[in-house]
């Protein structure tokens, strides 16, 4: 096979299959089975760092074209090689939805819900592109599952699922192979190359013959990155033994060990589609424009504003290039009033370095000197800008308290920092941002904590804006309702009965102001003076046969409900309902 040594990155994908098959042999603790989850992330990391560089090898597609065009180019070969780019990118999205499927069933076997969002994990042709994290797992130490699906009773005869891994993934690899060396030699017609993978790759020496020679290292290492052999032997007491590639992966692997493993894969395809659009992109020998920036700009007459005011932007595109310095020279304030004693600009590259030591409103006046056909052309520009006090606030309307087990929203805010450059650091309780608010969470055994305003300077620096301490307490007791019915009214039979036919619940009434706080009913019970029999709350608080008889009995005797529920905080506790039926 056509030679070429391997890559940093695919020795590590490599040393990662060797670490997953071998922890896969060990009877693992759930400390390493959770490692397993770690290694998934950083897989699925790297996934994304190669396919980034994909996305721009895609773009610089558009961007050869472009420059062709303006020149007077031809731009056939440009959209020839593009073409075949896009077959890739299309077929490497399909087989990444059928890893990712594969996966989604797997673990949906395990958790019973969907392993992905159909909105927003999905493409515009419905291919899943991405999975919930696998952290979220429950079941992390489930090996049927895997086993089961991809496996079977017979090692040495997995499914077809199963064997479908490997399969899929060679009939991709071949044929973005032959997409990659078929093609005619711009430079002449009658030169026309092409590859017809073989069956087995000792024969791809002989079956790249037909390839163009400059071709065969690139083309080899593509196809070398996805090597996946159908049969494995490994060394088992000493004796070698052959298995079919599934059995080796899946066979009672944890199911997030099975699920990292086709993250691998995943990685391995992502990693084979960087070679192959690399390989088009360097088919496309065009000369891009000497224009080595392009930046969106947003230009506005003041950088501060005030609550209710408008703001009117002016945004654009500039494209420039790095290498040619113009000259820039400017003023401030009251400087700007004689233009002879302007300064230049702060660095060779423009950058101008101006000071908020003053607060108030503020205006910067200037030029920038643009050649044209060789002459320096002024062209003067203006910015204004405020400068305001920093201060930190963390609003908590009611009081500053927090309570355990419950999401408490928390808002910072501070005055001469927009939001985006405003976050809140917590000592006693995590935080976590939500919207424009943040989720403050205390666990058991804090009865203080600590929020911070900090905000993030221009210069990368922070600066604290203000520390706040909260009392932490407990969520207050619940009241429970049957149905409508709380505690201490006098409703009527009817009213009682027609309520008994739906549910007990545990909820705040008006005088608490919390929010979207929920309490599970776990258990209970209901008593009516001077009846014996007694009926039963079930989990969810539902109402039996027995409590329905009592409560239409009821009329002018004390009804007695207590039940065991739950809250946010995950705490057991008992509450009671009173009422006398009229």
């Amino acid at each position: 096979m056509a030679g070429g040594k391997e890559t940093p990155r695919q020795k590590m994908i490599g040393m990662m299959y060797l670490v997953l098959t071998a922890l896969l042999a060990l009877n693992v603790s759930k400390e390493v089975i959770a490692a397993f989850v770690t290694i998934n992330d950083k897989l699925d990391r790297s996934s994304i760092i190669i396919d980034n560089g994909n996305v721009n090898n895609y773009e610089a597609f558009e961007k050869k074209y472009t420059t062709a065009k303006s020149l007077k180019q031809d731009t056939k070969n440009v959209l020839y090689w593009q073409k075949k780019a896009e077959e890739v990118s299309d077929s490497t999205k399909s087989i990444i939805h059928y890893l990712l499927s594969e996966c989604s069933d797997m673990l949906e076997a395990a958790e019973k819900v969907a392993w992905y969002d159909k909105e927003t994990d999905v493409d515009a042709k419905g291919r899943i592109f991405k999975l919930k994290p696998l952290g979220e797992v429950q079941n992390m130490d489930n090996y049927d599952i895997p086993t089961n699906f991809f496996i079977g009773p017979d090692p040495q005869k997995p499914s077809d699922r199963g064997m479908n891994f490997p399969k899929k993934v060679i009939a991709y690899r071949n044929a973005v192979a032959e997409i990659m060396a078929t093609y005619t030699d711009p430079g002449d017609p009658k030169k026309k190359y092409s590859l017809k993978m073989p069956e087995d790759l000792k024969d791809l020496s002989l079956a790249m013959n037909s390839c163009n020679p400059e071709d065969t290292t690139m083309i080899a290492s593509f196809i070398r990155s996805l090597d996946i052999p159908l049969e494995i032997t490994r060394k088992v007491h000493g004796h070698d033994e052959t298995m079919p590639w599934p059995s080796v992966m899946f066979d009672h692997a944890p199911i997030v060990a099975a699920a990292a493993m086709i993250t691998a894969l995943k990685l391995d395809v992502k990693n084979a589609e960087s070679i192959a659009t690399e390989f088009m992109l360097s088919k496309v020998d065009i000369q891009e424009f000497n224009f080595n920036k392009i930046e969106p700009l947003a230009f506005a007459s003041t950088g501060y504003i005030n609550q209710g005011d408008s703001l009117n932007l002016r945004i654009m595109i500039a494209a420039y290039d790095s290498t040619e310095i113009p000259r820039v020279s400017w003023a401030q304030d009251a400087d700007t009033a004689d233009a002879s004693s302007w300064q230049p600009a702060s660095d060779k590259n423009g950058n101008i370095a101006i000071r908020g030591d003053k607060p108030g409103d503020h205006n910067v006046k200037g030029v920038i000197y643009i050649k044209q056909r060789g002459v320096d052309v002024p062209k003067p520009w203006r910015f204004n800008y405020s400068v305001g006090q920093p201060m930190g606030v963390v609003a908590l309307p009611d009081m500053r308290v927090l309570y355990r087990g419950y999401d408490n929203k928390v808002e910072g805010t501070a005055s001469g920092f927009p939001p985006e450059k405003v976050s809140l650091s917590g000592s006693g309780c995590s935080l976590t941002k939500s919207g424009k608010f943040w989720i403050a969470k205390v666990g058991s055994g804090v009865r203080e904590a600590n929020i911070s305003v900090i905000g993030k300077k221009d210069d990368g620096g922070s600066v604290n804006l203000g520390s706040f301490v909260f009392k932490v307490k407990k969520l207050p007791p619940p009241s429970v309702y049957l149905g409508a019915i709380t505690n201490g009214q006098t409703p009527g039979l009817s009213t009682v009965r027609a309520n008994g036919n739906g549910r007990v619940r545990c909820a705040y009434d008006e005088s608490i102001p919390l929010t979207n706080v929920k309490f599970n009913i776990i258990s209970g019970k209901v008593t009516v003076d001077g009846i014996m029999a007694k009926g039963r709350i079930s989990s969810g608080g539902a109402l039996d046969a027995n409590a329905k008889r009592v409560l239409a009995q009821s009329k002018g005797k004390q009804v007695a409900i207590t039940v065991n529920y739950r809250g946010p905080d995950g705490v057991s506790q008992r509450g009671a309902l009173v009422f006398t039926p009229r």
